[in-house]
C-alpha cells in the first residue's frame, strides 16, 4: 500500500482562459461556475466505479468499504456547513451493476497522471473528457427513462452533460457533482477535478483513493476550492507558507490518508466555495498563482 508519507498529488484541471505561456491564473474565475456554482441547499453526490486495465479491480469489499467513506464525507459536509450557518442537504448515490459489476473503460493513458503528461493539455483533456462522456452513455443506456402515452418523455443520457441534467431533474437538487472512481489503492497517483474553471463542458473528478478525506477534498474541488498545499497550480513557497500558517487544518491541504476529524474549512475556502462573499484582504494572495503546469 502506497506510504502515508507519500504526497498526493491533486491537480484542478483548467481548460478555458490558459495556455502555455500563461504566467498566472485567478482561482476566482472557478467561484459560482458551471454546474457547481456553490455547495448550498440540496446536492447530490454521484459515484461510478470504473475498473481500468492498469488499476486495480473494484472487490465488493472495495467498493462497500469506499461507499462508507462516502457517508463520512458527505455528513461531514453537512457539519461543516451547519457550523458555518449554510443549509446544506446532501444526496449521495452510485451506479453499480448486479453482483457489483462495475464500468470497464481504460484510462487514456497508463495512468491518470500520464494521461495528461504523455501529451500536451489540451489533448489530455480532450481525452479525459471523452473517457468520461463514454462512461456517462454507458449509465444513460441502463437508465429507466419515464413514458407518456407509450413514448419516453426525454432521450436517454449520452454524455456527461445530460447524465447530469438527468440526475438533477430526478433527485430535485441544485447541482450534482459527479465523480469517477478509479481504485489506485495500491498505487501511486493523482486525483483529478475537471472543467472547474470553464463552462463549455460540465464538472467532474477523478478519484483515486477511498480515504474520506479525498473524497470530501474533490467534491470540494468541484464547487470552486483551490489547493492549500503543495501542487502544480500551488508551487509559490511564499504563498504556500502562507497557506501553511493561516489554514494548517483546512481540507484543501496536503489530505492523504488524514482523518477528517482533524480537518475543518477554513476561511479561504469556504470564500472559494461560497459560503462567504468577503475574503480578508491578508489572503487575497493566495486567489493567484503561476500556472506552471502549462510551461
Amino acid at each position: 500500500m502506497r506510504s502515508i508519507t507519500t504526497k498526493l498529488l491533486l491537480f484542478l484541471i483548467l481548460l478555458t482562459g490558459l495556455s502555455a505561456s500563461s504566467p498566472s491564473f485567478d482561482f476566482r474565475t472557478g467561484r459560482h461556475n458551471n454546474v457547481c456554482k456553490d455547495l448550498k441547499n440540496d446536492v447530490l453526490l454521484y459515484f461510478v466505479f470504473v475498473d481500468t486495465r492498469t488499476t486495480s479491480p473494484w472487490t465488493e469489499f472495495d467498493i462497500l468499504s469506499t461507499i462508507d467513506s462516502i457517508q463520512v464525507a458527505a455528513r461531514w459536509l453537512e457539519t461543516q456547513a451547519t457550523g458555518h450557518g449554510v443549509t446544506l442537504r446532501v444526496k449521495t448515490d452510485y451506479y453499480i451493476g448486479d453482483e457489483f459489476a462495475t464500468i470497464q473503460r481504460n484510462l487514456p493513458g497508463n495512468s491518470i497522471r500520464e494521461t495528461i503528461e504523455q501529451q500536451n493539455l489540451a489533448k489530455g483533456m480532450e481525452s479525459l473528457n471523452r473517457w468520461g462522456d463514454y462512461i456517462s452513455k454507458i449509465i444513460g443506456e441502463s437508465l429507466y427513462i419515464k413514458e407518456k402515452d407509450g413514448i419516453p418523455t426525454q432521450k436517454k443520457p449520452s454524455n456527461k452533460e445530460r447524465l447530469i441534467a438527468f440526475l438533477r431533474d430526478e433527485y430535485q437538487v441544485e447541482s450534482v457533482a459527479l465523480l469517477l472512481l478509479v481504485n489506485n489503492y495500491y498505487r501511486s497517483d493523482i486525483s483529478l477535478a475537471i472543467n472547474t474553471l470553464q463552462n463549455e463542458d460540465v464538472e467532474f473528478s477523478v478519484v483515486s483513493y477511498k480515504y474520506p478525506s479525498e473524497i470530501a477534498h474533490s467534491v470540494l474541488h468541484l464547487y470552486g476550492a483551490a489547493d492549500l498545499g503543495e501542487s502544480p497550480f500551488r508551487k509559490s513557497p511564499r504563498k504556500l507558507r502562507i497557506a501553511n500558517q493561516a489554514f494548517p487544518d483546512d481540507i484543501m491541504t496536503e489530505v492523504y490518508a488524514k482523518s477528517l476529524s482533524g480537518l475543518e474549512i477554513g476561511e479561504f475556502t469556504k470564500y472559494m466555495i461560497g459560503w462567504s462573499e468577503e475574503l480578508d484582504p491578508e489572503f487575497e494572495q493566495l486567489l493567484f498563482e503561476r500556472a506552471s503546469i502549462f510551461r
